[in-house]
């Protein structure tokens, strides 16, 4: 009896962890540098030889800023990635982990999408903006159409619970108010739905309309879904001709099975006291799951007229913060993962992509003033662009989530 009653209390707070590690923020590890001398610590980051082999050629490679374009795909990368040209999903990701390791698999990805024009291009601009500094950024920002948006912020799940990890985007708009940049957060119930949730941004998309500039959505893990479902399915063209770009940071696109671990049984009992206690509906944490996350989504277009905006994370197993660290070990025999959601479904397809190499869900890296300026230049940068890459291979592109 005493074992059983210590194995029901370890569950408890197993789920209670996976509970509170689905709201995005926090403090993870830093951003692996581009450029960073291999060596020794290097190796003692990731899971395998040929990891390391691939590690030190991306942050080589990412450093030579004007030759990025040509240095990305060549003959001299590892063997068992070489027929990574395309962006894999979860299954040829998880098949190439059970192949070589799980940190290998990670960094295919990171450089599979860095393999297109549109994301080696603002992935330049990106560095190039924090090398500039954060006195320049603020600069370039505060000049007249420096940024001729106004940005509305869709809140991570739990964000009213939790806003101490981020999930609030209270740093950014804080930020924001400083540079005298217009923005809203969406007030939406932190546990709802995602369907609930994006009739909401919806709304709010309407109500704001185009008045103070067209609109930029920045969206952060469960809020990605929300996004992605007003976009596709709830606006008509008409009503999102205002949403000039959304920024896509580490989104729950097909739900993450660390919701499904939650709600099967026995861990479900304890994730419905958790819940319960604190007050949570159910139904946010239901949305979650990869079954509905998968359906909500599948054949989903966006507008041609929004630039989407990929911030993905690509940690390794030694990046990993301690707060992510046991869900990220939960979801390792999945595939690469960045501790909450697993890689492959936290892209939108046909977007461009920004690669935080090294940092987990939490982006910790990001939270500063240096990148997080740097950030809205690339925003700024995505949209001036967007009409000049093909609508083909751009945000219209139907989604399909890996099973």
């Amino acid at each position: 009896m005493r074992a059983r009653s210590l194995a029901a209390r370890s569950l408890g707070l197993a789920v209670l962890t996976v509970l509170l590690a689905l709201g995005c923020g926090g403090r993870g590890r830093l951003e692996l540098i581009p450029g960073e001398q291999a060596g020794p610590s290097l190796a003692a980051l990731v899971d395998s030889e040929p990891a390391r082999r691939l590690l030190v050629d991306l942050l080589a490679r990412r450093s030579l800023d004007q030759h990025l374009t040509a240095a990305l795909v060549s003959s001299r990368d590892p063997g068992p990635a070489a027929d990574l040209l395309g962006l894999p999903d979860q299954v040829r990701l998880r098949g190439l982990a059970e192949e070589v390791s799980v940190d290998f698999a990670a960094l295919a990805f990171a450089r599979a999408l860095w393999a297109d024009r549109r994301s080696r291009t603002l992935q330049t601009a990106f560095d190039e903006y924090v090398r500039e500094g954060a006195a320049r950024s603020e600069e370039v920002l505060r000049q007249p159409g420096g940024f001729p948006y106004t940005v509305l912020f869709a809140p991570a799940w739990l964000y009213r619970s939790h806003p101490e990890v981020g999930a609030d985007f209270g740093r950014q708009r804080r930020l924001l108010e400083r540079l005298g940049i217009p923005h809203r957060l969406i007030p939406n119930p932190e546990s709802a739905s995602v369907e609930d949730n994006a009739s909401a941004i919806a709304a709010t998309v309407r109500e704001t309309g185009c008045a103070e500039g067209r609109l930029i959505l920045v969206s952060t893990s469960k809020s990605g879904a929300e996004v992605a479902l007003a976009l596709s399915r709830l606006l008509a063209p008409e009503e999102a001709a205002c949403v000039a770009g959304w920024l896509n940071t580490g989104g729950a696109l097909g739900g993450t099975p660390l919701a499904d671990a939650a709600l099967r049984p026995p861990a479900s009992w304890f994730t419905n006291l958790v819940l319960w206690f604190n007050g949570w509906n159910r139904a946010g944490l239901l949305s979650m799951a990869t079954g509905p996350s998968r359906e909500r989504l599948e054949g989903a277009r966006l507008p041609d007229s929004v630039a989407v905006v990929n911030l993905v994370a690509v940690p390794v197993s030694g990046t990993v913060g301690s707060r992510l660290y046991g869900s990220y070990q939960i979801l390792r025999r999945h595939g690469p993962n960045d501790g909450v959601v697993l890689l492959a479904d936290t892209v939108w397809p046909g977007g461009a992509n920004l690669v935080a190499l090294g940092s987990d869900h939490f982006f910790t890296a990001l939270q500063e003033d240096t990148p997080g300026l740097a950030l809205l230049r690339a925003v700024d940068t995505a949209v001036r662009l967007h009409g000049a890459w093909p609508v083909s291979a751009g945000v219209a592109a139907t989604i399909g989530l890996a099973e």
